[in-house]
């Protein structure tokens, strides 16, 4: 079966983009065929980067062809040298749009020399780390998301060597889709190190948005599905929607934890936490904001719900008491940043809190049904939730749709002519809806949500 999925590119402005998988599980044995060890392994050390091309092996993950003989496909450095959007974030450092953003940013380093930068465009890592000598120009190669591979690659393909046994020598968990997603986030939203804050958007670099499920889907996937731990269990109902429910959550958790970051940095407000079109649009053409009125005192910028406009309708989904305590927990947090008063510390403790109380939810959501009878009352939630996401702005509508295609998605797995047809082409409405965000209609997307939900019927 092939579904249909759809994402956003992100290069300056909003864009389709499609691609298909394929949603089969191999049912394998555990491990690749035994390679050849690298020269030096004798001496290679856990927390040790050796680059992409210590796995080009043609035996292990080098191979043209996936060979469906192994837990893993064989082919993952071929797909993601040829296919991986990853492979073009060094790149994107040698542009003059790059070039603008450090001008404008009064950076004294071109892009692809300083630190800020190759962070998130490439596997820089410090030259005491590097087993072998790390080509920046390969980008986001494997080791930036699973782990340096000085502890494992010697070992991982021995008889009896197990996952847990690599994760223990420095091997990231990506089985796990909390790891994954985290580990996804770093760059996509930013941690303690590395972060998009409201100067580096004014300078020219795009806006952050991420959706784990839709985001995956268009790397393309060069893993098996169904790769969580609950495949270990027997339990594949779903894997889709699981995946896209906690990677909501996820996301949620670390943007609280981000605001806190921002909060006790000194450097407070930060407004790449605000919404970006209470201030940004046009005075002459932006009466409806008018019309419509303000939550808070008109004229300050209010915090952006994005990363909680769909979660809302997960967690009421597993826990409606919970969702009662995170709304009063959300609005306080919105009122705290809307004031432009609160004493950051407030800020930091209300955001610190919220990431506290969803981590608690976790668990729940990982526990959680996800047949096709939920996932369509989650869509139903969506649906009727419509006033709430238009009067939150078009981020929140941006999660809404990425939602409501990752869930689509997941229904098609049993039944693929829902990828087909009038709903295919209803989903790509509702992404022509957000494809200029300055000529947003709050009407039309209300319409062809409604649409989209009488064909799902």
């Amino acid at each position: 079966m092939r579904t249909n999925r759809f994402c956003f590119a992100l290069k300056g402005v909003m864009s389709v983009v499609f691609v298909t998988g394929m949603l089969q599980f191999s049912q394998a044995q555990e491990s690749p065929p035994p390679q050849s060890s690298p020269p030096e392994a004798t001496a290679l050390q856990p927390g040790q980067y050796l680059g992409a091309g210590a796995c080009a092996s043609g035996t292990c993950h080098g191979s043209v062809e996936p060979r469906n003989l192994y837990m893993v496909k064989q082919n993952e450095y071929f797909i993601w040298l040829k296919q991986d959007r990853h492979t073009q974030a060094y790149n994107v450092l040698l542009t003059d749009k790059s070039i603008r953003i450090t001008r404008n940013l009064h950076m004294q380093e071109k892009p692809f020399e300083s630190a800020r930068c190759l962070d998130c465009h490439a596997l820089n890592v410090p030259k005491s780390a590097q087993a072998r000598p790390i080509e920046l120009a390969e980008g986001i190669s494997c080791e930036a998301c699973h782990g340096p591979a000085g502890g494992w690659i010697a070992k991982h393909t021995e008889s009896g060597w197990t996952h847990e046994m690599s994760v223990k020598e420095g091997m990231k968990d990506l089985r796990d889709i909390v790891p994954r997603a985290q580990t996804c986030l770093a760059c996509h939203l930013g941690d303690g190190q590395k972060t998009v804050n409201h100067e580096l958007i004014a300078a020219g670099h795009p806006d952050l948005i991420f959706e784990l499920d839709n985001y995956s889907a268009v790397m393309p996937p060069h893993w098996a599905p169904f790769t969580d731990k609950r495949r270990e269990t027997g339990e594949q109902e779903n894997q889709e929607a699981r995946v896209w429910a906690i990677g909501q959550a996820v996301a949620f958790q670390q943007g609280m934890l981000q605001v806190a970051r921002r909060a006790r940095s000194g450097d407070w407000p930060e407004f790449a936490e605000m919404n970006c079109y209470a201030c940004h649009h046009s005075l002459k053409d932006g009466e409806w904001r008018q019309i419509r009125g303000y939550r808070t005192k008109a004229g300050l910028p209010h915090w952006n719900p994005a990363r909680y406009a769909v979660l809302r309708q997960i967690i009421s989904s597993v826990d409606p008491q919970e969702r009662q305590q995170l709304d009063g927990q959300v609005d306080r947090l919105a009122e705290a940043i809307a004031s432009m008063k609160t004493p950051p510390a407030t800020v930091a403790s209300t955001a610190t809190n919220l990431a506290d109380t969803i981590g608690r939810a976790i668990p729940q959501i990982r526990q959680a049904d996800m047949d096709n009878a939920a996932v369509k009352r989650l869509i139903d939630a969506i649906a009727k939730d419509v006033p709430y996401l238009v009067d939150a702005e078009v981020h929140s509508v941006e999660q809404a749709i990425m939602a409501i295609n990752a869930l689509v998605t997941a229904m098609a797995r049993d039944n693929p002519a829902l990828a087909q047809g009038s709903i295919s082409k209803t989903l790509d409405k509702l992404y022509d809806d957000v494809k200029d965000r300055e000529r947003f209609d709050r009407e039309q997307f209300a319409k062809h949500v409604a649409e989209l939900q009488r064909e799902l019927r």
